[in-house]
């Protein structure tokens, strides 16, 4: 019978951690910002488009009215062009189509020529967009027609617009470098403070931030986590002094309990059912003793397992092993892992002992140790090839008095589950294709 763990987390939650509050506030401050400057550029480009546009079309018409003037006085007999008149990018022409001078841009020529026969003034775009033409029809005193063709470079008033995104650019980066800065300032005291409340809770129970008096916001959260921590601190002490007096008060009658059973073996007991229930009491004895040992362990640390107490799970396999008796076959497939566990080998065993006793109590023939290394934890899953748990159980199977199948008080179960949690670990039911499965998840050092 081979062991089926519960399948991995299909969205990987435990494998990504989430995103930082200040990464979350420096993306909506550069997001807030990008919609903004995105929004404000699209409006001053077209202002500047539009702009533009007007202010070109005032320097071409200025600038035909201008020609227009010169040869209006220079065309009294004749139509006339003065040549020294003309600038760059204007030509003239006469009533046929004729150039009759100037030269504008050679990618030009042919639109120019298109508004040489134009009956009235209207514009035009070169063909990549880059000049603007105004063709104007006149009429010179000698009664000659003609056009005079005027263009105009676009490409300083559009760069002009690719300026204004640039700045939009730039003002982003600064913005998302001054909400980083910012939030890193704002937010460093609370890393700080996690960071110490992690140490404390590992080490010291009396530490405390001491921010002084609540005169700002992180003043205020250092008092009230203060107070918070006071009673936490409160709470775990009154637990491990109650665990530790009922664990010395049940120890002088358990003990005096098991050395009577044990007593009453060794002088003999004929009856073989009295003899029957003497080692019965001494069992129950014993294992309640391991289990207020377990109980004192960890009222007297807090947590079970100090940071420097590690161990393998070749390390754990003996003593896992040694507790299944003979007449069951164990089938030992932990061979693969090699991971370093962050829990000593005692606490392990002790953690791993119920659900052994729970294997033992309802396989048919075979227990089954399987260990799978995972990059932060190892799972170690102790399976039976019993009836399994009834699955109005499962749901109630690690609380105190729930039974796990036909007999056992089920308060072993939630012991186990203390002891793993103590070290930073968890046991939970799992699947299996027969049987009962235990999951313990053991943490990685």
């Amino acid at each position: 019978m081979t062991a089926q763990v519960a399948a991995p987390d299909p969205l990987g939650v435990r494998r990504f951690a989430p995103r930082s509050f200040r990464s979350k506030i420096v993306l909506s401050t550069v997001a807030v910002m990008a919609v903004a400057m995105v929004l404000l550029g699209l409006g001053i480009q077209l202002l500047l488009a539009r702009t533009a546009q007007n202010d070109i079309r005032t320097v071409l018409a200025d600038r035909a009215d201008a020609m227009e003037g010169v040869i209006e006085q220079a065309s009294t007999v004749r139509l006339t062009v003065p040549r020294d008149a003309l600038e760059p990018g204007m030509q003239v022409f006469d009533g046929d189509g004729h150039l009759i001078a100037g030269t504008v841009e050679r990618d030009v020529r042919d639109a120019a020529q298109d508004l040489g026969t134009t009956d009235e003034a209207r514009t035009t775009s070169g063909p990549h967009d880059e000049e603007l033409l105004l063709g104007v029809p006149f009429t010179t005193p000698s009664g000659d027609r003609g056009v005079i063709v005027v263009s105009q470079e676009t490409g300083p008033y559009e760069r002009s617009e690719f300026a204004t995104g640039g700045i939009g650019v730039l003002v982003i980066a600064f913005t998302a470098l001054m909400a980083l800065r910012v939030t890193r300032q704002a937010l460093e005291p609370v890393t700080q403070m996690a960071q110490r409340a992690s140490e404390w809770s590992e080490h010291d129970l009396t530490h405390r931030f001491a921010l002084g008096p609540p005169d700002n916001e992180l003043a205020s959260l250092g008092n009230t986590l203060d107070g918070l921590l006071d009673r936490v601190a409160s709470a775990i002490l009154t637990e491990q002094r109650l665990t530790a007096e009922l664990a010395h008060e049940l120890r002088t009658p358990l003990t005096n309990i098991q050395g009577s059973a044990g007593l009453a073996l060794m002088r003999g007991v004929r009856d073989p059912e009295d003899q029957e229930d003497f080692q019965e009491i001494a069992d129950a004895a014993h294992e309640m003793s391991a289990v207020i040992s377990t109980l004192l362990d960890i009222a007297r640390e807090g947590r079970a397992a100090g940071p420097a107490q590690t161990s393998t799970i070749a390390d754990v396999m003996p003593g896992l092993v040694g507790a299944v008796p003979d007449p069951l076959l164990v089938e030992d497939r932990t061979a693969a892992s090699a991971a370093r566990i962050a829990a000593p080998r005692e606490l392990v065993v002790r953690a791993a002992a119920p659900l052994i006793d729970n294997a033992v109590r309802h396989a048919r023939s075979r227990v089954t140790f399987t260990a799978v290394d995972h990059p932060d934890h190892v799972e170690l899953v102790v399976a039976d090839d019993g009836a399994g748990v009834a699955q109005e159980m499962r749901e109630s199977l690690f609380q105190p008095g729930a039974t796990s199948g036909s007999g056992g008080a089920g308060l072993g179960l939630g012991i186990a589950r203390r002891i793993a949690r103590s070290f930073g670990g968890e046991i939970d039911l799992g699947q299996a294709a027969d049987g009962a499965a235990f999951v313990m998840t053991l943490p990685r050092r």
